[in-house]
């Protein structure tokens, strides 16, 4: 049966990385360190395997045990839900750093990513109720996101949606646009914060990951280490 270190090595090959030393660089991590987990000389804890999971873009519970979850699945933090036809308010739901759980998707998903869970209609067809926006962890700057191109935007107000933003004549006032004509266009509204939209995760090729279930995998694997 392969161990948790041979797992890791092919995770590190499968991501594209020929060795060792090239990974732990690409990465920031200690390059001694990262090469004794892959070489089995030192045991991999939860909380390391989930940071080399995210690396790699694999499931930190097949790193450590091989038999919890499919390995070509990757995950992202979700930091809350956005709205394409429904406001959601920011200032009220309190997201913790890791966010409120995470999404299993069957499709690879870019490092250093986040994603939020779309609410409402007014997007459909482009994004559906239930699907996951993938954007960068720090966002976009405001002078880098293409005029007239879908974001997720943070209103001045608190307010966080899924919209076409067109520019204005003052700087950080966007009006922003829906799909749907039927869906009214928000005007001269101040963004505090905004992101591209990296891909998205249709409903039916995620699944929710909550922190329960990673507290549970803790168990399991300190378990079978001292079984």
């Amino acid at each position: 049966m392969e161990e948790p270190f041979e797992r890791l090595a092919r995770a590190r090959r499968d991501a594209g990385f020929e060795d060792a030393t090239f990974a732990a660089r690409r990465f920031g991590w200690n390059e001694n360190s990262y090469r004794s987990h892959e070489n089995g000389m030192r045991g991999l804890r939860l909380d390391v395997a989930e940071r080399y999971a995210k690396a790699f873009r694999v499931n930190a519970g097949w790193l450590l045990t091989g038999d919890m979850m499919d390995p070509s699945r990757s995950t992202i933090p979700i930091m809350g839900r956005i709205g394409a036809g429904a406001e959601i308010d920011a200032g009220v739901e309190q997201v913790p750093p890791e966010g409120y759980y995470d999404a299993e998707a069957v499709i690879p998903l870019p490092p250093h990513a986040i994603g939020f869970e779309v609410v409402g209609d007014s997007m459909v067809p482009r994004y559906g109720p239930g699907d996951v926006v993938v954007c960068p962890r720090d966002g976009t700057p405001f002078e880098r996101i293409p005029d007239g191109e879908e974001a997720a935007v943070l209103t001045a107000d608190g307010r966080r949606f899924l919209k076409f933003a067109l520019r204005t004549a003052v700087p950080n006032v966007y009006n922003l646009i829906s799909v749907n004509a039927t869906a009214s266009p928000i005007l001269g509204v101040e963004l505090t914060w905004a992101a591209d939209v990296l891909t998205v995760v249709r409903a039916r090729q995620w699944s929710r990951v909550t922190h329960d279930d990673r507290r549970r995998l803790s168990i399991k694997v300190s378990a079978k280490r001292s079984g």
